[in-house]
């Protein structure tokens, strides 16, 4: 199985990969721009691109199984739309994409704006951010590929160790905030065992 990481250089990129990398059915190929001080293990390919550039993206999805997307966090349409764009052309479908536990929720619960403040998030950038993952979301899904939402919890960037909530599209969530190596190891039995988990949205969460 070959997987194409898009946006390996970040930092859920990069602990998905460590999880990954070491399997031996499993062939990592990492995208990037070519962040420097990022150093990638030999038996890694690593490919350098622009991730809004059609022809870049068709390069580096040759001879790819499945696909897994951390870009962002950011104008992610400009993500989207390309990737859509070269996975159709290139034949390749399968693709997990990560997004925001939010997207579908009519409005932005107090409780969870409250929680975002405590990320640094005001009600404004939190609002921004969700309606513009929800709109690369819409973008992902009108493609008509094999594609999973990964719609996860706000991110915890320490080590704990938590258990993981796996909850189905139009679901509460059912969990808080995620550690990134508690969430690395969720994604990476979902990449490496991608037949398992063919819904078309996850809400991802822990336990609190």
């Amino acid at each position: 199985m070959k997987i194409l990481i898009l946006g390996s250089s970040g930092i859920l990129g990069q602990a998905v990969l460590k999880q990954l990398a070491p399997l031996p059915d499993v062939t990592i190929r990492a995208f990037d721009r070519g962040k420097k001080g990022v150093v990638y293990p030999d038996f890694v390919e690593h490919a350098v691109g622009d991730a809004t550039n059609v022809t870049d993206l068709k390069a580096a999805l040759k001879d790819v199984d499945v696909v897994f997307s951390t870009l962002g966090p950011f104008n992610v349409e400009t993500y989207a739309t390309p990737l859509v764009q070269a996975m159709q052309e290139t034949g390749v479908t399968r693709l997990f994409w990560s997004t925001q536990f939010q997207i579908y929720d009519k409005d932005i619960s107090s409780d969870n704006l409250a929680l975002a403040a405590t990320f640094g998030f005001d009600e404004a950038t939190e609002r921004g951010y969700v309606q513009n993952q929800r709109e690369a979301a819409d973008i992902i899904e009108a493609g008509k590929l094999n594609s999973t939402l990964l719609m996860i919890h706000f991110f915890k960037y320490d080590d704990t160790l938590q258990h993981a909530v796996l909850d189905p599209k139009g679901q509460p969530v059912s969990g808080g905030p995620i550690s990134i190596p508690s969430l690395a190891t969720v994604l990476a039995e979902m990449l490496h065992h991608e037949a398992d988990y063919r819904e078309d949205a996850i809400q991802i969460s822990a336990v609190k």
